[in-house]
């Protein structure tokens, strides 16, 4: 979590009607519902499920990217879904707190690790797992609102990469998959049905692409050239150049925390057996 910064989830409590709409304008969802089918959920049960639960965010001290707000702004992303949100105390005596019986689930984050857990039964939710199917279950929204073929680039074969070329792969999408170290592509590539794995100088060799999951630590490999004019692009990467710098008529979706706290939250709340 250590590249997320204060400035960019500041404030996020009073932006939620702005971000409503403009997922919605995209995706033709609001986030709860475009987390529950993420993870095949039936929004309207988890709707009618979550009002009940409670969720406790623990402010972690230690370590070396300290967040100005993190925890505030998990406590807004659980209340703003319809859970019952509660701020923790901090560190240990957050955790003992938590599992003794103040709260049904909660999160929790370090340099490392970003978790939602399930008191209850022991039911977890991991941020980049989650984050790469939340980001490639809003493309494919995208992409099919636009009537665009099912063929995707993926930039970084880490976990958020690895998940949402995973979850494109099963909705029917021919990925391809690139990182800056071609080993590291090849062996996620290899586990992924209908995936080829390359690294940035191969993309040329490839047709230009409708739909892109940016999930690269780093704008290194920035193929603006590799995008068709009004293509679809689900960027968690941070920071963010597409916002800035897509192609013409493109479509673009990112957001710092929300999305993918989101589908942590409903995957941990909603274990499927």
């Amino acid at each position: 979590m250590t590249r997320l910064k204060e400035e960019d989830i500041g404030g996020l409590a009073a932006t939620w009607p702005e971000y409503e709409r403009r997922l919605a304008s995209l995706t033709g969802l609001g986030l709860l519902d475009l987390s529950a089918r993420a993870l095949g959920l039936d929004p309207d049960k988890v709707r009618r499920e979550i009002a009940p639960l409670r969720v406790g965010a623990i402010p972690v001290s230690s370590g070396e990217g300290l967040i100005g707000g993190f925890a505030e702004s998990l406590v807004s992303i659980a209340g703003h879904l319809g859970f019952v949100p509660e701020l923790l105390p901090c560190d240990e005596a957050g955790f003992r707190a938590a599992r003794g019986g103040s709260c049904d689930l909660f999160l929790w984050a370090d340099d490392d690790t970003y978790l939602a857990e399930n008191v209850r039964n022991g039911a977890q939710g991991e941020n980049g797992w989650a984050t790469g199917r939340g980001f490639a279950s809003a493309l494919a929204r995208m992409a099919e609102r636009k009537g665009l073929e099912k063929r995707a680039l993926v930039l970084g074969a880490g976990p958020v990469g690895r998940s949402g070329a995973h979850t494109l792969a099963e909705a029917g999408y021919a990925v391809v998959l690139c990182d800056l170290d071609p080993r590291k592509a090849d062996a996620a590539g290899r586990a992924i049905p209908n995936c080829r794995a390359c690294a940035p100088p191969e993309l040329p060799d490839f047709p230009p692409f409708a739909c892109l999951l940016d999930a690269a630590p780093t704008d290194v490999c920035f193929p603006l050239d590799r995008l068709t004019p009004g293509a679809c692009v689900a960027a968690p990467c941070v920071p963010c150049p597409w916002e800035r710098h897509a192609p013409q008529d493109a479509c673009v979706w990112h957001d710092p925390l929300q999305l993918g706290t989101a589908v942590m939250l409903l995957a941990a709340a909603f274990p499927q057996s």
